[in-house]
């Protein structure tokens, strides 16, 4: 039977995370780009709808809320890689933890 291979979960968060955030970040563009084209006519017809006028409400409080969970999450992967590396390789004595290190 094969060794349990230890995984970083703060790696497993950044991905819906990081998805969620950038859908956020181009619906508040796109927002953005039809509030200064407003008077083309296919720009107009777009500005009304609700996702919209809730992102010109708390768009900018949401993209900094996702940026900074990013941040923590990012640091938290960093911070706690060498943490599970060396999980990973205390489970698996057989393996060298030598092939772990950047020398």
């Amino acid at each position: 039977m094969a060794a349990k291979k230890w995984k970083n979960p703060f790696y497993t968060l950044l991905i819906p995370v990081g998805m969620v955030f950038v859908v956020t970040v181009f619906a508040y563009g796109f927002m953005a780009f039809l509030a200064v084209n407003g008077t083309n006519i296919e720009a107009t017809s777009q500005s009304g709808h609700p996702l919209f006028a809730w992102l010109d409400k708390h768009g900018t409080q949401l993209v900094l809320w996702e940026l900074a969970v990013l941040g923590v999450l990012t640091v938290g992967a960093i911070a706690t890689d060498s943490w599970w590396i060396a999980q990973s390789s205390s489970d698996n004595p057989s393996k060298d933890s030598s092939e772990y290190s950047n020398e």
